[in-house]
């Protein structure tokens, strides 16, 4: 039987009909997308309304996109085919000149199965770094538009194994840079929009002029990923560039830009509330609490440009208060979590080095540190549990104590009253152990005076994900 091109076609329609149903609800895009278990055929009956059966066996419904993982599987072993076939002559078009490429580029069936072949591998693998780049490929020759490829890994960011894959970030952030013309910013300097393959590799959002709703969109794909998928470096790493791109802008724009500032200066605002609230939730969740220290550190710089108030006759804001209050306030609510006190480390030190003296009795950073200061020791006095704090189990006590005891050696490294050499930190790992208030005097005060900078607090790496 000899094949014509015909019968190869509607044969190849044939076994990738699946596929293509499923690529065209990936290439809308859904604003979230979720594995589901089976094949679908559950999920519809004969009452199952026509605009929802249409799509069986997969579920969209208000834009949101549910896929059998079954069905998901067999669309990806469709697509493999399919996608080789469309990247070698991708790969032909993209390796032509530029005069050659124009007269010389994909057809149009081949584009719309380049992006529906990636878009099935994608969902079933977000780290398919070949789909990946062949959609890269489409954004550079403008076969693709950044902006709705950036809402497709959006909702790729919604599946719990996209949500931690760091090739998927990075690729967002390739996106943004890509998502702008070209153009110099307030230094005289080019931005990272440009496709230099030195740029490229670094990775940074700096100089990119983002709008305020960009940023937002940002942080919020970044939060959601968090929820999604706990202690996620790559998300809270993608975070804090954004934050950090936002707070060149922000240093930069002059007065002829006041409106884009204020706009920027409210999702910074934004920001800080929802990195608190979300620590209020997240009480064992330190990548949070790490973020929120640097976050404070990009915002000391510009406490002049996002006006809050420093005066002693109005009280701030719940959201405007000092990163140390809202740590402080914490670890007398939950001594017992050891991200908490490290956090609280992190907070007083970002106070302690914007402070000019560190005078316990007039300066507000070194009333904290006397008050924080107190607290552990009363952990260390009491060996009965008179006086220590309700919330504290006697089963905890030990616990609290090795907190304390921790606590109280980074406070007296801060003052540089000791050194943390080997043979002081494994002192005052064998001190937490006992938590005794004699061994701490005996072993910390044994140390010698170090003068070398101490280094941040929240210094400890994050978690592994």
């Amino acid at each position: 039987m000899i094949l014509t091109r015909s019968t190869l076609d509607s044969n190849r329609m044939a076994t990738s009909t699946l596929m293509l149903k499923l690529s065209d609800l990936l290439n809308r895009p859904p604003l979230a997308i979720e594995l589901l278990p089976g094949d679908g055929s559950e999920w519809f009956t004969a009452e199952t309304p026509p605009e929802a059966a249409q799509h069986a066996p997969f579920l969209f419904v208000d834009g949101h996109l549910g896929v059998p993982q079954k069905a998901a599987y067999k669309a990806y072993l469709e697509s493999i085919t399919i996608f080789r076939r469309c990247r070698t002559r991708l790969s032909r078009a993209t390796s032509l000149s530029t005069s050659r490429r124009e007269s010389q580029s994909l057809e149009a069936n081949d584009l719309q199965d380049l992006l529906a072949s990636s878009a099935v591998l994608l969902l079933a693998n977000p780290a398919h770094q070949s789909a990946l780049n062949a959609r890269c490929r489409l954004v550079q020759l403008g076969a693709l538009d950044a902006a709705h490829q950036l809402k497709f890994v959006t909702a790729l960011l919604t599946l719990r194994d996209g949500a931690k894959q760091s090739i998927l970030w990075h690729h967002r952030r390739w996106l943004l840079r890509h998502s702008l013309p070209e153009h110099t910013d307030k230094t005289g300097h080019q931005s990272a929009t440009g496709s230099s393959h030195s740029q490229d590799r670094a990775d940074s959002l700096l100089g990119i002029p983002l709008d305020a709703s960009a940023f937002s969109a940002e942080f919020a794909a970044a939060a959601q990923a968090c929820e999604i998928y706990p202690r996620n470096y790559y998300a809270w790493t993608h975070r804090y560039l954004c934050a950090e791109a936002l707070s060149i802008l922000l240093e930069q724009y002059s007065a002829d830009s006041q409106d884009r500032k204020a706009g920027l200066t409210d999702v910074w605002k934004e920001e800080r509330a929802r990195i608190r609230e979300w620590i209020d939730r997240h009480i064992s969740d330190y990548s949070a609490m790490q973020y929120a220290c640097r976050f404070e550190s990009l915002g000391r710089k510009l406490r002049r440009e996002l006006e809050w108030s420093d005066s002693p006759c109005e009280p701030p804001e719940k959201d405007e208060r000092p990163a140390g209050e809202h740590a402080w306030q914490l670890v007398q609510a939950f001594p017992t979590h050891e991200s908490l006190w490290l956090y609280l480390r992190g907070a007083l030190f970002l106070h302690l080095t914007g402070s000019e003296t560190h005078d316990t009795e007039t300066e507000p950073s070194g009333r904290m540190l006397k008050e924080t200061k107190a607290f552990a020791e009363r952990f260390l006095s009491d060996e009965n549990g008179v006086g220590i704090v309700s919330s504290v189990s006697p089963g905890e006590r030990a616990l609290v104590k090795n907190h304390a005891v921790r606590f109280l050696s980074w406070v007296l490294w801060q003052e540089r009253k000791i050194s943390m050499d080997g043979e002081t930190v494994r002192r005052v790992a064998a001190v937490a152990e006992g938590a005794l208030v004699a061994d701490l005097r005996v072993y910390l005060r044994s140390g010698q005076v170090s003068h070398r900078r101490p280094s941040p607090g929240f210094a400890k790496p994050i978690d592994d994900v």
